[in-house]
């Protein structure tokens, strides 16, 4: 391999990651993580785990009550989801017609920015959902738009 300093700074940069990488060790116990509303006429509650989905890439837990439903909204992100606890549900909203998938805990799905969709926690138990932004991310209800999360 030639001695090119371009070369020789490629395998610096593989070999070493940058500090935009490196993970300092942190730990936030599960009864310590600090629950708030979203929007006050909602029972819904999250907690974050790292960032702020506001501002930019984030992880956050949802905790909703069993047997409650969201109304019909959207976000400005694409977000990732993975239930960890409780029978979730997701919908689809396409064209009026609403696709239904139930999800157990372990499953994953993704939502792109600015789709409707519904959501319900189906199980009797509380579901806990984890949400993963890479871009700002507020909520947005169908019927009433302009009011954001």
């Amino acid at each position: 391999m030639p001695n090119h300093p371009k070369v020789i700074a490629l395998a610096v940069m593989l070999a070493v990651p940058g500090r935009a990488f490196a993970l300092e060790d942190s730990y936030l116990p599960a009864d310590k993580i600090p629950y708030v509303a979203e929007v006050p006429d909602q029972p819904h509650r999250l907690g974050p785990l790292w960032g702020e989905r506001a501002k930019g890439p984030a992880g956050t837990l949802l905790k909703v009550p069993g047997n409650w439903r969201a109304p019909v909204h959207a976000h400005t992100a694409d977000y990732r989801a993975v239930v960890i606890k409780g029978l979730w549900a997701h919908w689809q909203m396409d064209g009026g017609e609403a696709t239904r998938v139930e999800l157990p805990p372990g499953s994953y799905w993704t939502q792109k920015a600015n789709e409707m969709h519904d959501d319900a926690c189906v199980s009797d138990t509380e579901c806990v959902i984890l949400l993963i932004n890479d871009t700002p991310y507020e909520t947005y209800f169908q019927n009433r738009l302009g009011y954001s999360l």
